[in-house]
């Protein structure tokens, strides 16, 4: 193949395969099998063997059924964070069997931290798309990829050099998107170990990281999530005072936070939400309830709580 379609063909693969490695199989295998892909290396026609789309078939009809179950399709998705890539590499491997062996190797690698890409993002967005109140949001969404899966790769295979740059824009918005997900996968993480930690352990001065204790040491601190207001959405911080502090980008930020000795407190499964009077809003997971009721009733003497403003150390650095 030439370098434009070979390099059509190879990012189709690595991006398809993140998401759904067995329909990207499946899509080969039949493609191969009728005629409807072309210019193939001969390395790949493994994939239109009848015992591989078999068994194709048998996992993708599994994966369509696990992926329209709200709550356990993130542990479908979570095994699969290891075989989606290793099948994108192993399928690059064979779409590359005729490059050099230097080649070869890049290809493998790249099909495979790109597979890694797709499969995080596709994780992510399933993950927000649990708090969507509509029952059929995670079967809209399976669909959609079932279908963007096979119209991308056919498309990349017989129209590469248009799929080209439509692929490599899919990976830029891939990679715009990786920070909100990976603090979405942050804090739903939290949210489920909260819950289970919060029957019978409370976080206390212990659960404290260090760098908090270092700019306002002794202060009663609260971890909490943004969910409205100036911040972008679930950074994970702590309220100190007045202000809240979190690391974005290896710095420490200091943020003031108006009307907290007047937050409301609303009560859910997994988290609670602290409503400010100005409209913002954070998350509060179960097992730091304690820390926050603590702050609001001090029942020990000494306790640093209500709105005062904590001096902070190291303010140079703070923006």
């Amino acid at each position: 193949m030439k370098s434009v379609e070979a390099l059509s063909a190879l990012l189709g693969i690595a991006l398809v395969s993140g998401v759904n490695l067995y329909a990207a199989i499946l899509t080969l295998g039949l493609g191969l099998r009728f005629g409807l892909l072309t210019g193939l290396p001969p390395e790949l026609a493994v994939v239109s063997h009848p015992a591989v789309l078999i068994a194709a078939g048998v996992f993708y009809a599994a994966e369509f059924v696990a992926d329209k179950i709200p709550f356990f399709s993130p542990l479908w998705d979570g095994v699969h964070t290891f075989i989606r890539p290793v099948g994108a590499a192993m399928l690059a491997l064979g779409a590359t069997a005729q490059w050099s062996p230097l080649a070869q190797v890049a290809a493998v690698l790249g099909a495979g931290t790109v597979a890694l890409g797709s499969h995080s993002t596709k994780m992510g967005v399933r993950l927000l798309a649990h708090a969507a109140p509509e029952p059929g949001t995670q079967s809209l969404l399976s669909l959609a990829e079932d279908f963007g899966v096979v119209a991308l790769l056919l498309f990349a295979y017989r129209y590469p050099h248009i799929a080209l740059p439509v692929l490599a824009a899919l990976i830029l918005i891939m990679l715009w998107m990786l920070p909100v997900l990976g603090r979405t996968l942050r804090f739903i993480v939290a949210c489920f170990i909260g819950r289970i930690l919060s029957f019978g352990f409370s976080a206390g001065n212990a659960d404290i990281p260090v760098w908090i204790s270092e700019t306002a040491p002794g202060a009663n601190a609260v971890r909490l999530f943004t969910r409205k207001g100036p911040l972008p959405r679930l950074v994970s911080g702590y309220l100190v005072g007045n202000e809240f502090l979190a690391k974005r980008w290896f710095r420490l930020r200091r943020y003031p936070v108006d009307g907290i000795d007047k937050a409301t407190t609303c009560r859910g499964l997994f988290t609670e939400v602290l409503l400010l009077p100005n409209g913002s809003s954070f998350y509060l997971t179960k097992e730091w309830r304690n820390c926050w009721e603590l702050r609001r009733s001090p029942s020990k003497e000494g306790d640093l709580t209500g709105p005062q403003r904590i001096p902070l150390q190291d303010s140079a650095e703070m923006s």
